[in-house]
């Protein structure tokens, strides 16, 4: 058994010696003799046979060969690396190389090898994207990796070509870097996408368009361009608006809070709408019309976290009266909130909609469409009556905010503005529009012309304009400066003086009509003719210029107000006829006054203005006897 098991091991060897020894009447051929490649490189597998030993080499540095040399017969491998440059150059379309692979015999055979150069190419893994109607701010985006090799814009357009808005690039997107030439990079791309708010699916094309390095379009011809792509984005349909106009109310007010996130989570819809937490329906024997019984009439959102605008579905609450949203999460933290447009659905000369607070939301001069303050030339909300604004994030008051606009309103809040208190203005660390920019508190009403032409510092003098305002809030704003004086007022209003005989003066209080009247403020009804008439005489001597006549409730404190605010009295503190210094008895004099809570509200002010001064008011009354000297027949506020 031994003796055959060495024989066959011999027999072996002798065999792998004869292998491996070159035969001679193998000739030298390859399989082939040409390689066609695209742009992006590539290999092929080269069979060489050869009946000794051959070594293969390139003329250019984008071509190997591996091996490099061999003996006999074997496969080798060819590998093209990218191309460097476009088409349409003067490299042409395309590059070649060459190949040569040289037996021992001398002998060599070329192999030719043909590049494509880059046309030009934007390529998009995902070409089809699906988005719901409807998700939280934080979700609503998608991202695409783009390839390409060449700068470019992005175009948003319907299936018929159309702009369209409701998909925007990222700000934040990181730009094309094209550090290798013209082989093309990668890229990821982040997309945010707006609301469906219609019952229908809508479909949007992105479209990347090719731009040189100053933005201008390309538009290169179709045998430069290797492939660009186009995605397509589905949107999934909103849910449509409940035919019953009571439970289109319901659904409204689960959606509002849930697209809000609401901390409580909403409302409980296995109960009765009746029993909701700051809800109110219409009821029997309220003035509205029979369609409107059972259907929300007021409705609160309190503290809730968004950096998104009011949800679409409050346009499905056609019958409410008074809509509050107040308290979002670090409110004087967010920015580029977009109030939206569904809110506006609540207007037009037929709507219902009287109070509207949209209080401590984030909300900064930017957040309005502008079909919030009118539409066709008529007023968006012509019955509203009372707007709160307040603790949000604005730097000046929206000159659209008039009469005009708002032809009912009487009620105008905008108190506590401020991002961040900041007590010193003269010491900031920033001032001007860059102030305004980080801290809000309506500071640019300081630099506003109309203001400081005027005489008013900071004070947003249009609002004396105002006749209808029965509140006025401005508590808590970085407003500075001085008031107007009496004969500023009368300059910029052309307006006359308060008379004992002028008429009675309407105004609201706890929602019943009240009047004001002159003469029985002034004296009382069962006094004498000649005590009538000295009292009149009095008062008509003061000459008080007659501003916002309906004005109960008026607030400026906590601002960085300052200057005078004498009311022209003398030594004994009482008015002196035809002063020669300037007064403010448009103000100190204003018959609803004492209604102010003055020391409160008005003369009380904080901090320095940017100029170093103090912020408070001087020549202010100790108490207001001199006030009462002439309103005799005056009672204290209730």
């Amino acid at each position: 058994m031994k003796i055959y098991r060495n024989m066959a091991v011999l027999a072996v060897a002798v065999a792998a010696v004869f292998a491996c020894q070159p035969k001679e009447d193998v000739a030298f051929v390859l399989d082939t003799d040409t390689f066609d490649v695209g742009a992006d490189g590539g290999s092929a597998n080269i069979e060489v046979s050869s009946p000794g030993s051959w070594i293969a080499s390139a003329n250019v540095p984008w071509i190997t060969v591996s091996p490099a040399n061999g003996n006999g017969s074997q496969v080798c491998q060819i590998i093209v690396d990218s191309a460097i440059v476009m088409k349409g150059g003067e490299a042409g379309a395309v590059r070649t190389g060459t190949v040569t692979i040289s037996a021992e015999n001398t002998e060599s055979r070329d192999i030719t090898v043909t590049q494509q150069n880059y046309g030009y190419t934007i390529t998009v893994d995902d070409t089809e994207v699906n988005v719901p109607d409807y998700t939280t701010l934080s979700e609503r985006y998608f991202d695409l990796k783009v390839k390409s090799n060449v700068m470019f814009d992005v175009n948003f357009v319907d299936t018929e070509g159309n702009e369209i808005t409701w998909i925007a690039e990222a700000e934040d997107n990181p730009v094309l870097n094209l550090n290798k030439g013209d082989r093309p990079r990668n890229v990821t791309l982040r997309f945010d996408w707006n609301i469906n708010s219609r019952p229908e699916t809508r479909i949007a094309e992105i479209h990347f368009i090719p731009v040189d390095g100053q933005g201008t379009p390309i538009n290169p011809a179709e045998d430069l361009i290797t492939r660009i792509d186009q995605v397509q984005v589905t949107q999934t349909s909103a849910a449509a608006k409940p035919e019953n106009p009571r439970a289109a109310d319901s659904a409204a007010l689960v959606a509002i809070a849930r697209a809000l996130n609401v901390w409580s989570g909403g409302w409980d819809t296995s109960t009765r709408m009746e029993r909701w937490e700051d809800v109110d329906l219409w009821e029997e024997g309220d003035a509205c019309p029979d369609s409107l019984i059972g259907r929300v009439r007021n409705a609160r959102f309190f503290m809730f976290n968004t950096d998104d605008g009011i949800p679409y579905q409050v346009s499905w609450l056609t019958g409410i009266e008074d809509l509050e949203f107040y308290s979002n999460e670090n409110n004087m933290l967010r920015e580029n909130i977009n109030l939206g447009e569904y809110i506006v659905a609540l207007g037009g000369k037929n709507s219902y909609l009287k109070r509207l607070t949209i209080a401590a939301y984030g909300l900064d001069d930017d957040s309005f469409p502008d079909s919030f303050f009118s539409q066709d030339g008529e007023p968006t909300f012509p019955n509203l009556e009372y707007l709160n604004l307040s603790s949000n994030n604005f730097k000046e008051i929206d000159p659209r905010f008039n009469p005009i606009n708002f032809p009912k309103l009487h009620a105008f809040s905008m108190r506590n503005n401020q991002r961040r208190l900041v007590y010193d203005l003269h010491n900031a660390t920033t001032s001007g529009k860059q102030f305004a920019e980080e801290n809000g508190g309506l500071y640019l009403e300081n630099m506003n012309e109309d203001n400081t032409d005027n005489g008013g510092g900071g004070f947003p003098m249009r609002f004396l304009k105002w006749d209808n305002l029965d509140t006025l809030e401005l508590s808590l704003n970085y407003l500075e400066g001085s008031l107007p004086t009496d004969a500023q007022v009368r300059a910029y209003l052309g307006c006359s003086d308060w008379k004992s005989t002028d008429a009675p003066v309407p105004f609201v209080q706890n929602g019943e009509t009240l009047t004001l009247t002159i003469a029985d403020s002034i004296v009382r009804k069962d006094a004498s003719a000649q005590v009538k008439q000295a009292a009149y005489d009095a008062f008509d001597a003061l000459q008080v210029p007659k501003v916002l006549p309906k004005l109960r409730v008026f607030s400026l404190n906590y601002n960085r107000l300052s200057g005078s605010l004498s009311p022209g009295l003398d030594d004994d503190g009482r008015p002196i006829d035809n002063p020669t210094g300037d007064t403010y008895r448009w103000l100190m004099f204003h018959p609803l006054m004492d209604w102010w809570e003055p020391s409160t509200f008005i003369f009380n002010q904080e901090g320095t203005d940017s100029e170093g001064n103090s912020a408070r008011f001087t020549d202010v009354p100790l108490d207001m006897d001199y006030y009462y000297g002439i309103y005799t027949n005056k009672k204290f506020a209730d």
